[in-house]
């Protein structure tokens, strides 16, 4: 909460009120996601968060959240299921569906 949220309390001392100093900006986000070839080969991909543990280099084509679903509805693709791509996209997917 900023002091700009605040306002004050009629007839409340907040003098007390421990306070502090938020620290500095956060870091940026990491890239959202990446599409990685699938181990069996022959044109299969997998979609992984950019912070899945399962990629060891980030050498996967780096996505944005619409590219990933593009990614994800073309033959062979697949969501990772130990990083959050499954988690978010799958849904994400499912909810357009119908829609054109």
């Amino acid at each position: 909460m900023t002091d700009q949220q605040l306002t004050p309390i009629e007839g409340a001392d907040l003098e007390a009120v421990p306070t502090r100093r938020l620290p500095g900006r956060p870091p940026p986000p990491a890239p959202g996601w990446l599409v990685w070839p699938a181990p069996e080969g022959r044109g299969r991909t997998i979609v992984h968060d950019a912070a899945c543990r399962h990629i060891a280099d980030n050498d996967g084509k780096e996505l944005g959240t619409m590219e990933a679903l593009d990614a994800l509805m073309r033959p062979g693709a697949r969501a990772c299921h130990d990083c959050d791509a499954a988690t978010v996209l799958i849904p994400a997917l499912e909810l357009g569906e119908g829609y054109a």
